[in-house]
């Protein structure tokens, strides 16, 4: 399969996922905080304000990361390799929020792909791993020993 369709393939179950869910920020974070509850605590301590801006600053960042990796695999690789280890190194993030968020941004877009859809779900299934590998590298980067703590 060449990149233009599996680029397609990801198109078309974007609009999907977006015809039937609408704004897919809430369904992700709220199935990522079921997942992770300690997360909330992260998002409100760096924006005690308004957490919800930045939640959903990290789905459209996520979501970004997938709908563009077959046209710009290079941008998306820095993006996710070279962000995760500064969010580890001066936030104190924990690594495994990076790769839980992207999950549940997978699985709730991902469950709206019908059954019969095998080359959609096959490829959904295979960027979802290519984006994670790129997550656990992210994270393999990182030295949380040179964390400061915050002011």
């Amino acid at each position: 399969m060449t990149w233009e369709v599996e680029q397609a393939l990801v198109e078309a179950t974007l609009h999907r996922a977006a015809d039937q869910l609408g704004d897919i920020t809430r369904p992700v974070i709220d199935l990522y905080y079921a997942r992770h509850p300690d997360a909330r605590a992260q998002f409100q301590l760096h924006d005690q304000h308004k957490p919800e801006r930045l939640e959903g600053e990290m789905v459209e960042q996520a979501v970004y990361c997938l709908m563009r990796w077959y046209e710009r695999p290079g941008e998306i690789e820095i993006v996710l390799v070279t962000t995760i280890p500064h969010h580890i190194e001066t936030l104190g993030i924990s690594a495994e929020h990076f790769t839980n968020l992207m999950e549940a941004v997978f699985d709730t877009i991902g469950a709206t792909i019908p059954c019969s859809a095998l080359d959609e779900l096959a490829t959904w299934r295979s960027l979802r791993g290519t984006l994670l590998d790129l997550c656990a590298l992210g994270v393999s980067y990182s030295r949380p020993e040179l964390l400061r703590p915050l002011a």
